[in-house]
């Protein structure tokens, strides 16, 4: 008897053991699809100082760290950390200064030139 009950213990033992195998799934990791980031909004662009006055335009972007006059017209830069904002302004019709141009400016010569609008976004 003792030869028939270990028997049918193994077998209960490896069908127990068979069906828990059956039961496990090698673990494989989840593949999740890296979204895009999303870029940041610029809080302004170019367009959007153009036209704009010496001290309104000091309100939106801070104090220039130079400024230069050349002629009639006025030559800023704002240094921020990853660019240079260019701003030229232009005496308009009344002869006031305004905002006639915007550029940007690596703050390295071995690096290439933003784009205005990044350099623009990374203010603030």
């Amino acid at each position: 008897m003792r030869g028939t009950l270990g028997k049918s213990l193994g077998c209960i033992t490896a069908a127990i053991w068979l069906v828990g195998c059956a039961s496990i799934r090698p673990s494989t990791p989840e593949v999740v699809a890296d979204e895009p980031a999303l870029a940041a909004e610029p809080a302004m662009a170019p367009e959007d100082i153009l036209g704009r006055s010496a001290a309104a335009l000091d309100d939106i972007l801070g104090a220039p760290a130079l400024v230069r006059h050349e002629g009639p017209g006025e030559y800023r830069r704002y240094a921020y950390k990853d660019c240079a904002l260019i701003v030229i302004l232009y005496p308009d019709e009344t002869g006031a200064p305004k905002v006639a141009h915007v550029d940007a400016a690596a703050l390295n010569s071995d690096e290439e030139n933003p784009d205005p609008a990044a350099c623009l976004a990374s203010v603030r």
